[in-house]
């Protein structure tokens, strides 16, 4: 599959060749069908300060997306092959303050 990679630190991203990758047991393979570049991947093609500091490569970039899944790991309750999803890039525990105060995008765990 293409993807684009920040493969050295920097400026830049390259769209190469990579492998796709098998959902391990509780995961679920998306296929993307479409992408979009947020303001997190412009830090990262950069390479700016923040990126340095906070991104570790080789990398693919691309967290915002939408598709269908394309295979269930075994332990996958809930959802078909062929699913429509849209990604959430923001893994969050739901519970410290800025979760509570609906900033998720901040939380501190």
């Amino acid at each position: 599959m293409k993807a684009l990679v920040k493969r050295e630190a920097k400026l830049g991203l390259w769209l190469e060749e990579v492998p796709v990758p098998v959902a391990k047991d509780d995961e679920v393979l998306i296929r993307v069908r479409k992408a979009s570049i947020c303001g997190t991947d412009l830090h990262i093609y950069k390479w700016d300060h923040w990126a340095q500091q906070f991104v570790r490569y080789p990398v693919i970039v691309g967290h915002e997306f939408t598709g269908t899944i394309a295979s269930l790991g075994k332990l996958v309750n809930g959802f078909a092959v062929g699913d429509r999803i849209a990604g959430e890039g923001h893994l969050t525990c739901g519970f410290c303050r800025n979760c509570r105060a609906g900033k998720r995008h901040l939380c501190r765990n």
